[in-house]
């Protein structure tokens, strides 16, 4: 997990490395039957169309024992917020990963998972503006 990339995994980064201002809480999650690396990555886009800040593909490490991680990313008030979870590419059929949305105050602004029956190398995404 790189805390340089502006986002951090819940009790994943050192003291200080969480990002500052307004921020989302984005969940991601999996079903898996062994230890696997799923990606997330972000990106805005204010009102006028113009691109804002963003978060490059990310690493989470999630397992049996732990299938899902918070993840807190940036956010500019009034921008539209887009998360992508995927899965590694040789991920088995029926592999499922997901992607839920918080805005600060707790509410949940978006929701989706991998459909089972897709080819393994779809991804979720959620999206969400306060």
């Amino acid at each position: 997990m790189s805390c340089a990339a502006a986002a951090c995994v819940v009790g994943g980064c050192a003291s200080g490395t969480t990002p500052t201002g307004p921020t989302m809480d984005v969940t991601v999650s999996t079903m898996t039957d062994a230890p696997v690396t799923i990606y997330f990555d972000a990106r805005q886009r204010g009102r006028s169309g113009v691109a804002g800040r963003g978060v490059p593909p990310t690493p989470v490490e999630l397992s049996p024992e732990r299938p899902s991680a918070v993840v807190t990313v940036p956010y500019d008030p009034g921008s539209w917020l887009r998360v992508r979870v995927a899965g590694p590419a040789d991920r088995p059929t029926g592999h499922i990963v997901g992607c839920e949305l918080r805005a600060t105050d707790g509410r949940l602004l978006a929701v989706d998972a991998t459909d089972p029956f897709d080819p393994p190398d779809e991804d979720a995404s959620c999206a969400g503006s306060e």
